[in-house]
């Protein structure tokens, strides 16, 4: 009786080292990004919790100084509203929706630069007592360029962007 060998160890080893490492490194992202999605699951909850939200459309991550959560949604009289967390939900701000210019139209201000190439995010938070649009892009030289856009204004009051 012969001995079943093994035609192709290389193949089999192959596939073991490649479903090891694709297993570590999805467990490795799922922890990286654990306590954001925690962070947003609070940012929502103190909000609810705290104003006249009734409904969530969103939450997001703004970063400038120090890090703030943004809910948008809306009240149950239907007028929507911004939710501005800071200080680990020691400090809670509310501006109407409508108290400024849009998200779209905020963007539409930086779609004016020549040198955009593609939009990476969209944020609203507060940056020295004042609401503001973050719009984000890359531009044709593949840098990323930030773009403060004053919410009630609709202006552009800062441009930070790498210089060669």
């Amino acid at each position: 009786m012969k001995k079943g060998r093994l035609k192709h160890p290389f193949l089999l080893i192959t596939f073991i080292v490649l479903a090891t490492i694709i297993g570590s490194a999805v467990i490795i992202f799922n922890e990286i990004n654990q306590p954001i999605r925690g962070d947003t699951r609070v940012a929502k909850t103190i909000a609810l919790d705290n104003t006249d939200l009734t409904k969530v459309d969103r939450v997001t991550r703004f970063v400038y100084n120090q890090t703030e959560y943004t809910v948008s949604g809306a009240k149950k009289d239907g007028t929507n509203i911004f939710v501005v967390i800071a200080d680990h939900g020691k400090k809670i701000t509310v501006y109407p929706q409508s108290a400024g210019v849009s998200e779209q139209a905020a963007i539409k201000t930086v779609e004016q630069d020549s040198a955009l190439k593609e939009i990476t995010s969209s944020r609203f938070g507060i940056v020295k007592k004042r609401p503001v649009w973050m719009i984000s892009y890359i531009n044709q030289k593949d840098h990323l360029v930030i773009k403060l856009i004053d919410f009630k204004t609709g202006q552009e009051i800062k441009h930070v962007s790498r210089s060669e």
